[in-house]
């Protein structure tokens, strides 16, 4: 990706439940009901409380192949913020954070789904930065 953009509406995100974790040899998808969807191919952290560190994209420097994300299952989003270019993070009752990096200046680090301006491709042409929209239904 090439940064995340300072007006991307996270709004959506809030107030969601995260229903489904799904593992892939590459990807971590978080699935949030009503209708949300974050695809993360980069890196992604997740912090308690205390901002402890919990589990994340090196979760293997933690513990041998232990994955805490579970226990956001269930867990209202209760509040979404991003730092421009860097990342999003969603708050989650109870405390704990879920920071997730645009760290990859050559491939897509995360998607998320749906949204107003739908932030899944960002594509490189002639050294400039163009955002795929999709129609609305």
């Amino acid at each position: 990706m090439y940064g995340v953009p300072a007006d991307l509406d996270l709004s959506r995100l809030e107030n969601s439940v995260l229903i489904q974790l799904c593992i892939g040899q590459y990807q971590m998808q978080f699935h949030f009901h009503p209708s949300s969807l974050i695809s993360v191919e980069g890196k992604w952290e997740l912090r308690d409380a205390s901002g402890t560190l919990l589990d994340g994209t090196e979760r293997n420097l933690l513990r041998e192949n232990a994955i805490d994300a579970h226990r956001l299952l269930g867990k209202r989003v209760s509040g979404a913020s991003l730092d421009a270019a860097r990342s999003i993070s969603l708050c989650f009752e109870g405390g704990d954070l879920l920071t997730i990096y645009d760290d990859s200046t050559e491939y897509e680090s995360f998607s998320i789904q749906p949204g107003d301006r739908w932030y899944r491709k960002i594509q490189r042409n002639h050294g400039q930065r163009h955002l795929q929209r999709r129609p609305r239904r």
